[in-house]
């Protein structure tokens, strides 16, 4: 094979088994079609462009391209277009994806051109008309392709619409006659139309996230208006991953953490704000954690740790919320993690503070992260210290510390992140004798996939119908 590849020997191939067909909007009920890029028989290595064809290109927002397959025996020609049978068409993983554009130019004339690589890809370029070096290059994986049903990439909920117009009469660019009470009934209104939201599907999620965001600039034109699109855009976006283009989403979000609350006397508005952070912590890089995490500092910072020479924090509110947003904060480096966690154990010394703090004490040192990298745990020493605090606690009374000492006590498969056997034992045997779930128990002897339920109580509510975590 090496000396042919160099014209040193014979190579026989038998070219794509299969043709390949990029899936074409359908207008007015016609049936679904698809134009032939790279039909049955060509081999790898050779490029094939569709001159006859014109496609008009998406650039600079979310756009998704459907490929399916079809291993019949019909000899199809370069750029033909073929009625998509669902009997006789096998789909593809979609690739979902965001194109550089120029300028203000938003679409772009462009000619395909596909081909087979050595590696088990299609390649497939879109070749600006008039500008041939101009390309847009994608890659399909053909190997990992399933077979199944067509509609497997998802179909929108037959009323999206109507609940698209309700969140265009909160926060569309024309202002309608809308009172405080609708604005504060609109997730009411939306579960009333698409059913109750924890059903909500990923894809129905973003498509609801997108038409948040295009009211954005409009989300300040009242205190209710400010908190309710905090709260459904961070509900829709959660948790900030796990979803095709979440990045690109999670990247035009943040920067209106610059922008900040408009409401800032208003306590509700603030509690949203944090919220819309925690729930979609996931998705943002390290610099835009410890920039959070600087936000919330002041407030979290027992009063005796605080400095006469250090400079004025911004004024913070919903205090419960921003411990919350804290415990999420995975990608911060591990001194401000063991930073942080000294400060909330502080603060749980005193009979005033919430019992809910142990929640983020034990995200902040969890053996196993919800979605960060084990080089980035806390060390295990210090961790084996905050489980002690734990220990000394009616788990009875004190669930939360119950919880927050699995999480921290939880076997990962790694010596280095482990704790002792011993403390591991100590938990184990509390957790039994208060009573505490067998999950936790097997968490903390064994490693073990977690339950839905405990998956909801790590990441604060319930995750999107089928978004799972990986262990």
């Amino acid at each position: 094979y090496g000396l042919s590849r160099h014209g040193s020997g014979i190579r026989i191939g038998a070219g794509s088994a299969r043709s390949y067909f990029l899936v074409v909007d359908a207008e007015g009920g016609q049936p679904r079609s698809g134009v032939c890029v790279l039909p049955r028989g060509v081999e790898e290595g050779k490029e094939i462009r569709l001159q006859d064809r014109v496609f008009s290109l998406r650039l600079g927002q979310p756009v998704q391209f459907h490929l399916v397959s079809s291993s019949g025996e019909t000899a199809y020609e370069p750029g033909e277009i073929a009625e998509i049978e669902e009997e006789s068409f096998t789909p593809l993983p979609p690739i979902a994806t965001v194109l550089p554009r120029e300028a203000a130019v938003e679409e772009q004339r462009v000619n395909l051109a596909a081909g087979l690589t050595e590696v088990g890809t299609l390649e497939m370029s879109c070749i600006a008309e008039n500008e041939p070096e101009k390309r847009w290059r994608l890659e399909f994986q053909l190997r990992s392709a399933e077979k199944g049903a067509l509609g497997m990439t998802g179909r929108l909920h037959p009323r999206f619409g109507e609940a698209a117009e309700k969140i265009e009469r909160i926060y569309g660019a024309r202002r309608h006659k809308v009172d405080a009470r609708e604005v504060r009934g609109l997730r009411r209104e939306l579960e009333s139309i698409l059913g109750e939201r924890d059903g909500w599907d990923p894809a129905l999620l973003r498509e609801l996230f997108g038409a948040l965001w295009d009211g954005v600039r409009h989300r300040r034109r009242s205190p209710d208006h400010e908190r309710v699109w905090f709260n459904l855009a961070g509900f829709c976006l959660r948790p900030g991953f796990g979803f095709p283009l979440d990045d690109w989403r999670v990247q035009q979000l943040w920067p209106i953490h610059e922008q900040g609350v408009q409401y800032v006397h208003e306590v509700p508005v603030w509690s949203e704000w944090w919220t819309l952070w925690r729930r979609i912590a996931g998705g943002l890089d390290r610099n835009a954690q410890e920039a959070l995490v600087e936000d919330i500092s002041g407030g979290l910072r027992p009063p005796e740790k605080v400095s006469r020479r250090q400079k004025p924090q911004k004024k913070v509110v919903a205090y419960d919320t921003m411990v919350r947003l804290a415990g999420t904060l995975e990608r911060i480096s591990i001194e401000r993690k063991i930073e942080v966690g000294e400060w909330l154990l502080e603060r749980l010394k005193s009979s005033s503070e919430s019992i809910q703090t142990w929640w983020a004490v034990g995200r902040l040192g969890a053996r196993v992260p919800f979605y960060g990298t084990a080089s980035n745990v806390v060390p295990r020493e210090t961790v084996a210290r905050w489980v002690e605090h734990a220990l000394k606690l009616d788990w009875t009374a004190v669930e939360p510390a119950a919880f927050a000492a699995t999480l921290l006590a939880r076997v990962s498969g790694d010596r280095e992140r482990d704790l002792d056997e011993e403390v591991r034992s100590r938990v184990a045997e509390k957790l039994r004798e208060t009573g505490s779930s067998p999950t936790w128990i097997r968490m903390v002897e064994e490693l073990t996939e977690l339950e839905e339920a405990d998956e909801k109580q790590i990441f604060g509510e319930s995750l999107p119908p089928g978004l799972r975590l990986v262990h």
